[in-house]
């Protein structure tokens, strides 16, 4: 256990993740405990995964919901926007949180027909593409 001192977390996951796959799977008789020993791995493998993309995921994130509010901003200009949609995309360009997006996206449907169809959909596609390309950041340690 020595050999684990000083490892980054992902790594020591790696660690566990390929003894339990090479060593302690196949060394199972039963068809259950092996399963779940290979399960366990793939388990620990995704969270390793997980770990090691942190940083620059929550990174990428930022930058999503930062364009999210630019491109927001730009559709027909902000001032142009009901009380409640500039309010919650102000909101959401000050704190650059999930929340912001879900406040962005209520009232996006709650002044849908004051903003009419065109640009309820020009603002919609804009919040999808930032949503979009976090999805398959997540994805890329699921496959």
């Amino acid at each position: 256990m020595a050999d684990y001192v000083g490892l980054p977390p992902e790594e020591v996951l790696e660690r566990i993740a390929k003894t339990l796959k090479k060593d302690i799977g196949p060394a199972v008789g039963d068809a259950y405990p092996k399963t779940q020993a290979f399960m366990a791995s793939v388990v620990l493998q995704k969270i390793a995964g997980q770990i090691r993309l942190a940083d620059a995921h929550a990174a990428a994130d930022k930058g999503d919901l930062q364009q999210l509010f630019s491109e927001l901003g730009s559709v027909n200009g902000f001032y142009d926007m009901p009380l409640p949609l500039q309010t919650a995309v102000k909101t959401l360009g000050e704190n650059l949180d999930t929340a912001g997006v879900s406040a962005v996206i209520r009232a996006l449907y709650a002044t849908r027909s004051e903003l009419g169809e065109k640009r309820f959909s020009d603002m919609m596609a804009c919040v999808r593409a930032r949503l979009r390309s976090r999805v398959n950041r997540e994805m890329s340690y699921s496959a």
